[in-house]
This record gives C-alpha cells, structure tokens and sequence, in this order.
C-alpha cells in the first residue's frame, strides 16, 4: 500500500491531483489496476488515504529526528531543519506550478496536524523560543509560524534555504549554525 501512497504523490507532483488516472498511478507503483482499486475502490479513497499517509509520513520523521537529539534546543534545532528540508521530497520541485490550488488546499489543511504533531513531539523544547518563554506566543503558536514560515519556503521559494533555516533558528533563540549532530 506504501507503494501506492508513494506512486500517487509523485503522479500528482507531475500532473496535478485534476489529471492523474488510477492507471497512471498503478503503471507508477507497479501494481496492477485490479490491485490498485481492492485498496482504493475511488480517486476519493486515494487522496484520503494520502493525506492520513502524508500526516503520520510527517509525525514519524519529526519524531525520528527529535530521538535522534539529547537536548531540547538540538531536538527543536532538527525539527526545525527538518521543516525546511520535508516539503522538497513530498511536494516536488514545483507545488504551485502544477495545481495551485491543491498545493495551497493541501498545506491549509495539514497545518492543523502538523502543528499538532510539532507540539506534541517538542513540548518543552518550545520554552527555548524567546517569545514563548516571554508568554507573547503559546507553543501552538510558535509551532504554527514555524510551519508557515516553512510553507511560504515553498510557495515562494528562498534562494538558500540555509538562510532561512539560520532566521528560523535565530528567531527560536538557537545559534544561527546547526547545534545538532547525528550522535545527539
């Protein structure tokens, strides 16, 4: 089924979501048709089942990263690391030149989970970002500028995205170079 899930987010970043056929999508994840619709009988099931995949595709690989760092301010270091470099391989190259409406729906609606599963995942670590430990911004609040400020990387895309991440750490109160590693 990851197969599927995978075939239909690349065929969609090629075609948008208005011109891609379940027989392209099969062809793609090297499944036959009859396969393809015993998982998912409709065009609808596939892009539902697609969003749930993207969002635990998100909580499992924030999650990932987070382990992987002994310290809050490294964990929300390669969260934030993580923000600016996740939407590359699951959008594409260019998430507005193929359907721009379904590139903005589908970011609209995975920012309420994604901020979620920030939160959830950082919990403390948001206490490091100076306006939340001054109260100005809750931690649900902070988390969902960071994944806007993310998401704007990809509708307007920054000409280094190693200076975006450098503000956005400068912005939660983390030295502009990386303070993570892989060992933690």
């Amino acid at each position: 089924m990851e197969a599927i899930l995978d075939a239909t987010r690349r065929v969609i970043a090629e075609r948008g979501p208005g011109k891609f056929t379940m027989s392209a999508i099969a062809a793609t994840a090297g499944v036959s048709r009859p396969t393809l619709y015993k998982w998912f009988p409709t065009k609808g099931a596939l892009l539902d089942a697609l969003t749930t995949y993207e969002e635990e595709l998100f909580d499992a690989r924030l999650q990932a990263v987070i382990e992987a760092q002994a310290s809050p301010a490294r964990q929300l270091d390669a969260a934030l690391a993580l923000l600016v470099t996740y939407l590359d391989g699951l959008m594409g190259p260019d998430p507005i030149g193929a359907d721009p409406g379904f590139a903005l729906q589908s970011l609209a609606c995975s920012l309420p989970q994604q901020t979620a599963s920030f939160v959830r995942r950082l919990g403390d670590a948001f206490d490091a970002v100076p306006a939340v430990a001054q109260g100005r911004l809750s931690r649900a609040a902070a988390a969902e500028l960071f994944l806007r400020l993310a998401y704007s990387h990809y509708l307007v895309p920054h000409p280094d995205p190693e200076v975006l991440l450098s503000d956005l750490r400068s912005f939660a109160g983390l030295p502009r170079r990386s303070i993570t590693s892989a060992a933690g």
